[in-house]
């Protein structure tokens, strides 16, 4: 509690799992992911213990949902199993006694008689009624709480998919679609390429005007790109200041020709402090562009992109580097 006060972090549930995992060893990634950032910043924002909690416990939250919502749906079944087998039993008592009525009606008996056998008929098709009543208002409650728990469970998956600071999809996210989109082009023979993107001097910005404007740079970067790309393609946060960019059916030529049009759209947008609107300036991105062979492994694709864009922040930044499999170094 004292580091998370240090760093001017609220007690929330979420901020306190990130730093108990830190503290407690349970969870090594987490401790050395956290560290690294300590160590360089002296500290985390808000943003960072969003994403460390998102990239190494929501998983964790997310399965307790799950078994949470297993559970549910158990008692669920189980009273409508309850009803459903006080309904047979009550079933085969109604049979029985319309049998019995018949056999009554066939046998030559008294009016009297007859009278009383209608009566048990009646008051056995109301406790008929009634259970069949029951029943009906059981299953239209199980409905109604399987539909809710199934809300549940897509509104958790989607969380999870999601970078929380700049909207767009997550690694997770990321690492699903790869797989999915390369195996669809790979069957189709059609084309994909992809987009590496990193903000040119984004540790400048968080230095110099402190990590609230950091976060509102990758918030306006995000937002460019999803603006102005189109519904096919995916676009996910890889991680600190990088997003990565799939582009079904497009080539690594066509896939220069929209990095360009992205990074220059990108670069009349104006950051301005939000508290003060004071204009602090534009920011620019360099990318790395290559196109996917059908059949290769997924780190080679995502290799050669990452290569590329190295290549794109080596020779000046603010620009797009095209790389094919069969001159990638």
């Amino acid at each position: 509690m004292d580091l998370m006060s240090a760093h001017g972090l609220a007690p929330t549930p979420d901020n306190f799992a990130v730093y108990y995992g830190y503290f407690s060893n349970n969870n090594p990634n987490l401790k050395m992911s956290m560290g690294m950032l300590i160590d360089e910043q002296g500290g985390l924002t808000q943003a960072q213990c969003n994403e460390l909690f998102t990239a190494h416990l929501s998983l964790e939250a997310e399965n307790k949902v799950i078994q949470t919502t297993s559970a549910n749906i158990a008692d669920e079944i189980k009273s409508v199993m309850q009803v459903l087998e006080t309904s047979a039993s009550e079933s085969s008592q109604y049979h029985q006694t319309l049998d019995t009525f018949s056999g009554t009606l066939q046998s030559g008996v008294s009016m009297d008689q007859i009278k009383s056998a209608v009566s048990r008929v009646a008051n056995e098709t109301r406790i008929m009624a009634e259970q069949n009543q029951r029943l009906q208002t059981q299953l239209v409650h199980s409905t109604q709480q399987l539909t809710e728990m199934r809300y549940n469970l897509d509104e958790v998956r989607r969380i999870s998919l999601v970078d929380p600071l700049t909207g767009v999809g997550n690694r997770k996210y990321f690492d699903n679609e790869l797989q999915r989109i390369t195996l669809e082009c790979t069957e189709s023979s059609t084309p994909l390429s992809a987009l590496m993107c990193d903000i040119d001097y984004f540790k400048k910005f968080n230095d110099t005007y402190g990590h609230l404007v950091g976060d509102e740079v990758l918030k306006l970067v995000a937002k460019t790109l999803v603006e102005n790309l189109k519904g096919r393609d995916i676009i996910a946060r890889y991680g600190g200041e990088e997003f990565i960019i799939l582009l079904p059916q497009t080539t690594v030529e066509d896939a220069e020709r929209v990095g360009n049009q992205l990074r220059n759209i990108l670069a009349t947008k104006q950051v301005r402090r939000r508290r003060t609107n004071e204009n602090l300036g534009v920011v620019t991105i360099s990318m790395g562009a290559t196109q996917y062979v059908p059949s290769e492994e997924a780190d080679s694709f995502i290799g050669r992109a990452d290569g590329a864009l190295y290549k794109a922040k080596q020779t000046g930044r603010n620009k797009v580097v095209p790389v094919t499999a069969d001159k990638a170094e």
